[in-house]
C-alpha cells in the first residue's frame, strides 16, 4: 500500500505557495476572519510544521486561493478519512472565511467545514464499523477538540446554514445539514 507522508506534503505545498506569493508571509492581513490567527502557536501543534496564518491569508487572495486551499487541505487531513491535529484550531478560521460572500473559493471551503464535522464526530465503541473505519475516540483527541471548536462557534455554523447564497448552488444533503447541526450543539 502507498503511504503519503502529509506533513512533508504540507510542508511542500506551503513552501510552494510562499514561493509563488511571497506577498502572503510579509504581513498581517486586516481582515476580520482572520482575526487571532497570528497569535495562535501553531507550531506547537503536533505535525503542523508550517505557517498557517500564511495559508490562511492565501485563502482570501483570488490568485492564491486554489494554491492555498491545496495546502490546507494537506494541513488540516491526516488521512483520507481522519482530521489532523491541526484542524480544531483551523476550525473558527475556516467558518469565519466561509462565511464571506466575497473570500474566493467559499464553496470548497464550505466542503471543508462539512468534512470537518463528519470526521470529528465520536465514534460509537459498540459498532465494530465506526470502530474500525475511525479508530477508538481515545486514540483521536483532535475530534473532540474539533467538536469543541464547532460548538464554540455555533453562531458561525447557523449563519453558515442560514446563508442562502452559499446554499444555492451546492446540494448540501440532509445528512451533510444534520452532521453540521449535530457538531454545533444546535
Amino acid at each position: 500500500m502507498c503511504k503519503v507522508d502529509r506533513v512533508a506534503a504540507a510542508v511542500a505545498a506551503a513552501a510552494a505557495l510562499t514561493a509563488a506569493y511571497p506577498h502572503l508571509s510579509r504581513e498581517a492581513s486586516p481582515h476580520p476572519a482572520l482575526e487571532g490567527c497570528e497569535d495562535v502557536e501553531w507550531l506547537s501543534i503536533s505535525d503542523c510544521p508550517v505557517d498557517v496564518p500564511v495559508i490562511l491569508r492565501g485563502l482570501l487572495d483570488p490568485d492564491a486561493a486554489e494554491m492555498a486551499e491545496r495546502a490546507l487541505d494537506w494541513l488540516v487531513m491526516s488521512g483520507p478519512m481522519s482530521i489532523s491535529a491541526t484542524m480544531p484550531a483551523v476550525v473558527p478560521y475556516l467558518l469565519r472565511l466561509t462565511a464571506d460572500p466575497s473570500v474566493p473559493r467559499r464553496d470548497e471551503l464550505f466542503g471543508l467545514v462539512l468534512v470537518a464535522a463528519a470526521l470529528s464526530a465520536p465514534t460509537n465503541p459498540a459498532n465494530a464499523w465506526d470502530l474500525a473505519v475511525g479508530g477508538p475516540e481515545d486514540d483521536h483527541p483532535e475530534r473532540a477538540l474539533c467538536r469543541a471548536a464547532f460548538v464554540a462557534d455555533a453562531a458561525w455554523v447557523q449563519r453558515l446554514l442560514a446563508d442562502d447564497e452559499l446554499l444555492a448552488g451546492l446540494h448540501l444533503d440532509e445528512s451533510d445539514r444534520a452532521s453540521l447541526v449535530q457538531v454545533a450543539g444546535l
